[in-house]
């Protein structure tokens, strides 16, 4: 496997080479996250793999009730949300740019059975809602590992690796990504501050002037290319 993806992350480094990419194996990813192992991760993959791919873009699925089913929750919240109530969704789709990057004040978890590459920030490189492109790093997660990312590290749907699109397990402190309006708040991308990033519940959000979250209204901060995925 590790030959596999040695050989994989050179090819992408090589159709990509604005884009510094790195395994979340290497050292370069342990300021955004870990790798790690939990209790019914097997059983949890093998649901994720039955999970459907669309056909075009992304969907997001905060809370996926086959793998809610699946009953890994009590393990999931004990392995990085200290025991807080956790939700167990998916982000799966054919996506391969940037778009816009967010954050949240808990970790999120990610797995994927197909294999995807992450798009990360360091929570630093965000100064007043602005992020340079050239800040962004690729991580290569392959099929099976899990790992955490941790909180207020930048980040948004992975990029696929194959035409097939990816799969990507993703848990997160249960409420996160409903609507203002469920918590008394709007989206105000004129209030001063950190505030002008809020877009849902506990996920503060920056895009590209050249996306699709620009079109709805989100704060447009980030500058330079909108990155993609070249495979």
């Amino acid at each position: 496997m590790k030959e596999h993806d040695d050989k994989l992350l050179q090819t992408l480094r090589e159709k990509n080479p604005g884009l510094p990419l790195y395994s979340v194996h290497d050292r370069e990813f342990r300021r955004y996250g870990c790798v790690f192992a939990f209790d019914g991760q097997a059983r949890l993959a093998e649901a994720l793999a039955k999970t459907a791919i669309p056909e075009s873009g992304n969907r997001y699925a905060a809370s996926e009730p086959a793998l809610e089913a699946v009953n890994a929750n009590a393990a999931l919240s004990g392995a990085c949300f200290a025991g807080k109530p956790v939700q167990v969704g998916c982000c799966n789709g054919r996506g391969f740019t940037m778009n816009a990057m967010e954050y949240h004040r808990c970790s999120e978890i990610n797995m994927t059975t197909t294999g995807l590459v992450l798009l990360l920030a360091a929570p630093e490189a965000l100064r007043d809602g602005a992020l340079d492109a050239k800040d962004v790093v690729g991580f290569l997660l392959e099929p099976g590992t899990a790992v955490e990312i941790y909180p207020m590290v930048l980040h948004f749907a992975p990029c696929r690796i194959a035409e097939g699109g990816f799969n990507c397990l993703v848990v997160l402190e249960q409420g996160t990504n409903q609507p203002l309006e469920q918590i008394g708040k709007t989206v105000d991308t004129t209030l001063p501050g950190e505030d002008k990033l809020l877009w849902m519940t506990n996920k503060w959000m920056t895009c590209h002037p050249d996306s699709p979250q620009a079109e709805k209204g989100a704060f447009q901060g980030i500058r330079g290319e909108n990155l993609t995925l070249r495979i």
